[in-house]
């Protein structure tokens, strides 16, 4: 008995796929002894946080806190060997290891705090001594705003490229006229690449804090084209292989059942979507940890939906 593959006419044969200061007293001094005050311009970098800086774009993500020079908007480390980033006073902040005098003009009269050596950022373009001040304070100085953990998860999972799927299907050959096909009523078996179908991770840095993501696959989705539901299974499917026979399901459970041919569909084909889901988790450095949303990624494939008639022979 031979198995005709028929739509419109043509036939052909199966093949396997495979993130105040007191405004009375004085804050800060400098080193005469006149007292300094910050005045918010309002402007864009004025009012600016601490941002990470993207991920490197590969399996294991870093990233640094960054931080901004206003007015010029220039993007600079936030610490550096001058201590770190003050926003609002626009330069790298560090307490002085050798405190000067009590009786020193730069403390104001005060006994609490410390004194702070102020650095501009110069980009390397200045004459020492000229681009920087001491100055007291009651505190520190603000320095980078904390880090996110989950800020840096996001950005972490943004630095992976997340597999799609492979399309292997099973029946799969081409018509006389070089149409793909699978065949009405038969188990069309999908599966894809088992090695992308696998756990993912990337970590992102910021200073001592981290994240990393896991991006786990969850399901093999198939959406067959023809206006039924997707249909789903929990691995990367299995391969046809021919001791598996023509007519048989599929073991991993991947697979659909067309009941009508494509002739009436648009170009006579099906467009089939190939989905992997991938649920992503994460830890960090701070002991904080969570899901971010679920992720799908998917490719397209088209092909005849053919009759198939049995011809006997003698």
């Amino acid at each position: 008995m031979l198995a005709a593959v028929l739509l419109g006419g043509a036939a052909c044969c199966f093949h396997p796929a495979v993130a105040s200061a007191d405004p009375v007293a004085c804050q800060q001094y400098d080193s005469h002894g006149t007292c300094v005050v910050q005045a918010d311009s309002g402007g864009a970098g004025a009012g600016s946080t601490t941002q990470p800086v993207a991920a490197d774009p590969n399996l294991s993500g870093s990233a640094e806190l960054s931080c901004t020079v206003a007015p010029v908007g220039a993007v600079i480390p936030c610490q550096s060997d001058d201590g770190w980033w003050v926003q609002n006073m626009q330069c790298y902040a560090e307490q002085e290891a050798e405190q000067p005098p009590k009786d020193s003009a730069v403390w104001g009269g005060h006994t609490d705090g410390a004194i702070y050596l102020c650095t501009y950022y110069t980009g390397g373009r200045s004459f020492p001594g000229t681009n920087g001040f001491s100055f007291w304070a009651a505190t520190a100085p603000a320095g980078p705003a904390a880090v996110d953990p989950a800020v840096l998860a996001e950005q972490a999972l943004r630095s992976l490229t997340v597999p799609t799927p492979t399309t292997g299907r099973y029946p799969a050959g081409t018509l006389r006229d070089g149409q793909p096909f699978t065949v009405v009523n038969a188990y069309t078996w999908f599966w894809t690449d088992p090695t992308a179908f696998r756990a993912l991770s990337a970590r992102a840095d910021a200073g001592d804090v981290w994240a990393e993501v896991v991006v786990t696959p969850t399901a093999l989705t198939f959406v067959p084209g023809d206006g039924a539901d997707a249909v789903s299974c929990a691995g990367p499917g299995a391969v046809w292989q021919p001791t598996d026979g023509v007519w048989s399901p599929s073991p991993a459970g991947c697979d659909y059942r067309y009941p009508h041919s494509s002739i009436h569909q648009p170009d006579r084909q099906v467009t089939a979507t190939y989905g992997i889901r991938w649920s992503v988790a994460w830890t960090s450095s701070t002991g904080a940890n969570g899901t971010l949303p679920q992720l799908t990624t998917t490719t397209s494939a088209t092909f005849a939906v053919a009759e198939a008639e049995a011809v006997v022979t003698r």
